[in-house]
């Protein structure tokens, strides 16, 4: 009883090293050996049956997992943990231990459309505060001097009426024609770009 309990110590203690090499991890396999060799006194005792136990079996992937993810010094059951509480306790406390299955269900249903709604609600509240203090953007200026274009468009020379029809801008030539009359007289207004263009 003493081999086995001090074996999985070790174990234990091995694991939660910050810095492994090849024989720490061998150690690491050396201990739990030494727990499954001499871990029948307990059942042989009466203190246990058997040792189909989860947390047992995760002990043989603790090697393989530190070769795959490094050190084990932030693993816990935490999570595990806190889920059981939320997801079985509390729900069991919320029925009337009758049908209990069927009850908890319903309430764990119902537990998550209420945060769903939450955080719906939450979205759409930081949605309105966004909304309220961004600064309305309007559109390009006709002043602007400077137009990002690429440098190798995908069609060369594209006529008007090839832009008209397949690109159904039927204003696009009209609006081509304000845009290069406001480029070269910045100074003058929308409807003095369109007289410019009437004119001349």
């Amino acid at each position: 009883m003493v081999r086995a309990t001090c074996a999985l110590l070790d174990f234990l203690f091995l694991a939660q090293f910050q810095c492994h090499t090849s024989d720490t991890l061998s150690q690491l396999e050396g201990c739990l050996v030494a727990f499954h060799n001499n871990k029948a006194v307990f059942v042989d005792l009466g203190i246990q049956q058997n040792f189909n136990i989860p947390k047992f079996h995760s002990l043989l992937h603790y090697t393989s997992s530190i070769h795959l993810f490094s050190t084990m010094d932030n693993y816990n059951t935490e999570q595990s943990e806190r889920l059981h509480i939320d997801l079985a306790k509390n729900a069991f406390c919320a029925t009337n231990h009758k049908d209990k299955y069927a009850q908890m269900t319903t309430w764990l249903e119902r537990c998550e459309k209420v945060q769903q709604h939450s955080a719906s609600v939450d979205w759409r509240q930081n949605l309105l505060q966004n909304v309220q203090t961004w600064t309305p953007i309007g559109p390009l200026s006709v002043r602007t001097q400077f137009v990002k274009m690429p440098q190798t468009p995908s069609r060369k020379a594209v006529p008007f009426p090839d832009i008209f029809w397949n690109h159904n801008a039927p204003l696009f030539q009209d609006a081509l024609g304000n845009f290069i009359a406001s480029i070269n007289n910045p100074g003058l207004g929308v409807r003095a770009v369109g007289n410019s263009l009437l004119y001349g």
